[in-house]
């Protein structure tokens, strides 16, 4: 088993006047990820990866205070990351109780890739700002809306 979120709600684009990396998320974004400790309550995880942005590192903060893990950058969810070395990178044996923090745009084109695949390893499903998906061996991914939603 293991997560895919999408960071949660951030600062406008339009209003932000640092450099993009460094764009945090808005009031309603630190919300949603305070609303991860909840969703993912009884989810057991040992690793919190993250794109190397704020956004997506502040969108792990709560969850990494509750359960006393670390959040680590992960170059693979960065947006402009190769997206098919990161499907081979979740496809893999070894990362049963992790958890992968990326962009929208990551998670599209993860999905756009699985259209055209016959394994469908991934929902094509938009997923909103903060949301998460698990993936179980054997079942279908299950969505969790993001809470609260946008």
């Amino acid at each position: 088993m293991f997560v895919v979120v999408r960071h949660a709600h951030a600062v406008g684009k339009a209003t932000w006047r640092g450099a993009e990396t460094n764009r945090p998320l808005s009031p309603l974004g630190h919300r949603q990820a305070s609303g991860l400790v909840a969703a993912l309550d009884g989810i057991e995880l040992h690793t919190l990866f993250s794109s190397p942005t704020a956004r997506c590192r502040d969108t792990l903060g709560a969850l990494a205070s509750d359960r006393v893990l670390p959040v680590q950058d992960h170059w693979l969810l960065a947006p402009d990351a190769p997206v098919d070395q990161l499907r081979a990178a979740l496809c893999g044996s070894h990362i049963d109780g992790t958890l992968w923090c990326t962009h929208g745009e990551i998670l599209d084109d993860l999905a756009a890739i699985s259209e055209h695949d016959s394994r469908g390893d991934f929902p094509t499903a938009k997923t909103a700002k903060g949301g998460a998906w698990i993936f179980t061996p054997g079942a279908d991914p299950r969505y969790l809306p993001p809470t609260p939603p946008a």
